[in-house]
């Protein structure tokens, strides 16, 4: 079972982690990057862990599109 780009919980996982840096930078508080890598790596790993679906764009995966 495949599913279209926009429905990936990684994407969005990723994207809001690149505006809390956006946020951090222009509200001055800032979060130690050790523990922001290590928080996001631990999201990833857990999201990664329950997903089982291929992801697509267009009318191939992203497996078909690297090979």
């Amino acid at each position: 079972m495949t599913k279209e780009w926009y429905w990936s919980k990684t994407l969005w996982i990723n994207i809001i982690s690149v505006a809390a840096i956006i946020i951090q930078s222009y509200t001055g508080y800032l979060i130690d990057p050790a523990m922001q890598v290590s928080a996001l790596a631990i999201i990833n790993i857990i999201v990664r862990a329950i997903t089982g679906n291929d992801v697509t764009f267009g009318s191939k995966t992203l497996k078909e599109h690297l090979s």
